[in-house]
């Protein structure tokens, strides 16, 4: 029977809306992928989730993806940050931007959030897209709108944020743990044992802070139901639950010691030693944990790894 942590989510939820709607996640989102003097300045502390739901002028309701608000420099400014979630390219998106970001605004008017007379807040939109091809839309309005040159101060500009997560450079925001950084890698495995491994690592830092067990569990659930494979030999889910890095470790732990009991070249010895405290140490295990459980000593592991 499958565990509570590998329930189905249900056909209304949007997996990626289900991640991003987790503080963490989205502060991880700023740090990696936006300006760093932006995220350096963000009070991350003051980061909050946004209910979204507008009603456009022929009255069909429209709620967006996903909307945060954090605030910025001296505390004064407040950024709202527009998610939207794409798997494929859509040209409609410039205008589309434009049309929720005014909705936005429109909304906090209404609803006495800001004055309508006063400056209105920044907004950030994001497009999230994780679709096989490149993202080949223009990422401002103004590049889709033909204007004459007399009227060009008339041409608006609206850029968006595109994140092509497939096509990204991740190893360094992976190494420094970085969630969002780290549910991209995940995507972007081509091979099993790639995509387990990191999954794995990924549960091994996550375990260790247990604030980050509410998003752990809607890891799961987005391992099982976008990641996982229907073949004969389906991927095990590595984020439900910790058994299976715990046998995973007594293993690695019994082959050291049976290592170190067989006869066989020294240098040959020492390689599989190594291989095996590197496997370790991959997988979220510090130098006194690994000292822990294989005991060895600490001076000994970080000369061979």
């Amino acid at each position: 029977m499958r565990s509570r942590e590998c329930e189905n989510i249900t056909d209304s939820d949007h997996p990626y809306k289900r991640l991003f709607s987790h503080k963490e996640m989205m502060a991880d989102l700023i740090r990696g992928f936006f300006h760093p003097e932006f995220a350096s300045a963000c009070d991350f502390l003051t980061l909050k989730r946004c209910n979204g739901s507008y009603v456009t002028d022929d009255l069909r309701e429209r709620e967006d993806d996903l909307i945060w608000r954090v605030r910025y420099g001296d505390r004064t400014l407040v950024i709202y940050l527009l998610i939207e979630f794409q798997s494929a390219p859509d040209p409609t998106m410039p205008v589309r931007i434009m049309s929720y970001m005014a909705l936005l605004w429109q909304d906090l008017i209404r609803t006495c959030q800001i004055s309508s007379r006063g400056s209105l807040p920044g907004i950030i939109p994001v497009v999230l897209y994780n679709g096989e091809s490149p993202w080949n839309i223009p990422d401002d309005i103004g590049a889709s709108i033909l204007m004459p040159d007399p009227v060009l101060r008339f041409k608006p500009s609206v850029p968006y944020l595109v994140v092509d997560e497939l096509r990204l450079s991740l190893h360094h925001l992976i190494e420094v743990r970085n969630l969002a950084a780290s549910l991209f890698g995940l995507e972007q495995s081509s091979k099993k044992d790639d995509l387990f491994q990191l999954g794995e690592r990924l549960n091994a830092w996550m375990r260790k802070n247990p604030d980050l067990d509410p998003l752990r569990r809607d890891l799961s659930l987005f391992f099982e139901n976008t990641l996982k494979t229907d073949e004969d030999k389906p991927l095990p889910n590595p984020f439900c639950g910790d058994t299976m890095l715990k046998e995973k470790v007594k293993r690695w732990t019994a082959e050291l010691k049976a290592e170190g009991k067989a006869e066989g070249k020294a240098e040959g010895k020492a390689e599989e030693r190594r291989t095996i405290l590197r496997r370790m140490k991959a997988f979220g295990m510090s130098i006194s944990e690994i000292s822990e459980v294989t005991g060895l000593p600490e001076e000994e592991i970080r000369h061979l790894i």
